[in-house]
């Protein structure tokens, strides 16, 4: 199966909404362990993310391990929230919608797309 796991969410109340991250974490590592090929997208204010979840001692790194090779992060959202300079070289960075990722390119390779 192709999975797209499509997260916009950051924060809910000024701090950072983990379940939404964990559980999508949580999701992609089971099937990406079961030989699924999964993705998952970081659009929109999503990209600051990044700025926890590549700290050495995240809660989380264990995911954040098995699966940084699957993260993709929107170039417009991560210039926008001040994120791009430092995940350069790290997350694989897409533009192909007028700086944006497109999502039609998942649909159309039979990704099913799970919004978080």
């Amino acid at each position: 199966m192709k999975t797209c796991f499509l997260i916009f969410t950051y924060d809910k109340g000024g701090k950072p909404y983990v379940p939404v991250i964990f559980h999508a974490l949580l999701f992609a590592k089971e099937m990406k362990e079961k030989g699924d090929d999964v993705k998952i997208v970081f659009e929109g204010e999503a990209v600051k993310w990044f700025n926890e979840l590549l700290k050495e001692d995240h809660p989380l790194k264990s995911h954040v391990e098995a699966l940084k090779d699957n993260f993709i992060a929107c170039e417009a959202c991560s210039n926008m929230f001040g994120v791009l300079d430092s995940i350069k070289g790290k997350i694989k960075i897409e533009n192909d919608l007028h700086g944006h990722i497109s999502l039609k390119k998942y649909l159309d390779n039979d990704y099913k797309v799970i919004e978080f």
